[in-house]
Order: structure tokens, then C-alpha cells, then sequence
């Protein structure tokens, strides 16, 4: 059983970095990028559990910033990738502490986003061309600006619908509403987690806010994919209790 966990734990590692690697689309404003790694990360964590989800998912996507010639965020990646696949893998089984987690964490994004948004707000276009190299003129300083505001506004009304969707769809999905609220809770870990990183990197809490809306649609479509694939896992008897309890 050790033999077969550390054998998916390598695959499950290297498909990480490769879909990392491969499907590479550069973030403006912090010179970060989104990938299709996050897809093998949740799948990571499901079929891994927390331990070994973990290991997965931090060193895959640390060893991806690497060869990528992302060196400066290795251990930021590794850090907050570990926590993501650890927290899929929390959800992965039935816990009790699962509901009252879930629900603390998700008011908690709801706030952070909302708390964002207000800041947007009041920020003045010439403050975005002054701090925002992307910015080249004043029109186009307000033009970021409000893109900002909707994919930030988009962001606070899909979540809460995505969970519901979830939700009602749980008969026919290959994974359980809990389990898809890992997966939304694990984005939310790597969105705020890249956020609060790169406001130390660069030195300032606002540039960062401009990559959020890229980082929440990684995750989206990544836990989407996931989703999809393990609906084909299922059909084949791949599962968290198939690999850890035989």
C-alpha cells in the first residue's frame, strides 16, 4: 500500500510540473503567470489525501517556477501550493470539522474580496499610472481601473453561485460537495496566498489586487477540469479509498 501511494505520488508530481510547464499564459502588473497546473494539484489532493497530496503539489509546482526561470518564487510556491494540496486532501475524507471550516473560510474570502473592492474604489487613476507600469496613459490608467472593479464584482457574485452549482449537481459529479468545497477553499488558500506574497515582493498592498481576478480564474477552470476528469476516474474505480485502503 506505501508502494502504491508513493508511485501516484510521483506521477501525480510530475504531471504538475509538466501541466505547469506547458500551459504557461504571463499575468500582467506582477510578472507572474497562470497555468493548468492547479487541475493536477486538486486531483493531487483527492486521490492523495493531505500528506501526500501536499508533497505533490509543493514540489511539482516548486520545481515548475524553477526550470520556468521563476527562481524567486520557489519557495513562496512551495509553500502555498503544499497548503493548497493539503487542504484538498483535508476534504478529501469525511471530517467533522469539515463544516464549520468550510463555512469560517468562505465568509473570511467573501470579506478579503469585499475589502478589496472597497479599495479599488478609491483609488484615483493618476495613483494607478503612477504605481502600475501596464499604465501608460490616464485614460487607459481608468480604463484598468474599472476592469478591475467588474472582475472583482464578478468575482464576489460567482463564487457563492459556483458552491451552489456544485451542490446541485453533486448526484451526477464524481465527487462530493464536500470535496468540491475543498477545492473552492484550496483556490481561495492560493489566491490570497499569492497575494499576500507578492505584496511583500513588491512592496505594496494595492499593485497585487490586479492579478487576483487571473489567479481565481485558474482555479476556477482548474477545479472544473478536475472535476471532469475524476468523473472518468470514477468510471474506472480510481478513488481516494480505492488507493489507501486496499
Amino acid at each position: 500500500m506505501h508502494l502504491r501511494k508513493m508511485v501516484y505520488t510521483a506521477l501525480m508530481t510530475a504531471i504538475i510540473l509538466i501541466m505547469t510547464l506547458i500551459i504557461k499564459i504571463p499575468i500582467p502588473f506582477t510578472n507572474g503567470y497562470v497555468h493548468a497546473g492547479d487541475m493536477g494539484i486538486f486531483l493531487a489532493g483527492l486521490l492523495l489525501g493531505p500528506w501526500y497530496g501536499a508533497f505533490a503539489a509543493g514540489v511539482g509546482s516548486a520545481l515548475a517556477d524553477l526550470l520556468g526561470g521563476y527562481v524567486h518564487w520557489v519557495i513562496p510556491t512551495f509553500l502555498i501550493k503544499s497548503i493548497m494540496g493539503m487542504i484538498v486532501g483535508y476534504f478529501a475524507i469525511k471530517r467533522p470539522s469539515q463544516k464549520w471550516a468550510g463555512g469560517i473560510s468562505f465568509v473570511l474570502w467573501m470579506l478579503s474580496l469585499t475589502a478589496m473592492f472597497i479599495s479599488i474604489t478609491h483609488l484615483t487613476p493618476d495613483f494607478v499610472l503612477n504605481n502600475i507600469e501596464e499604465a501608460e496613459t490616464i485614460t487607459h490608467a481608468s480604463a484598468l481601473l474599472n476592469h478591475i472593479k467588474i472582475q472583482l464584482l464578478v468575482s464576489l457574485l460567482a463564487l457563492p453561485i459556483l458552491l451552489l452549482a456544485f451542490y446541485g449537481l453533486k448526484r451526477i459529479l464524481a465527487i462530493s460537495f464536500r470535496q468540491s468545497t475543498g477545492i473552492l477553499l484550496a483556490g481561495i488558500w492560493m489566491v490570497l496566498g499569492y497575494y499576500v506574497a507578492s505584496s511583500i515582493m513588491y512592496g505594496s498592498l494595492i499593485v497585487p489586487i490586479f492579478s487576483l481576478p487571473w489567479n481565481i480564474v485558474q482555479f476556477v477552470v482548474g477545479g472544473v477540469l478536475a472535476t471532469l476528469i475524476m468523473k472518468s476516474f470514477a468510471k474506472v474505480n480510481i478513488s481516494y479509498d480505492r488507493l489507501h485502503h486496499l
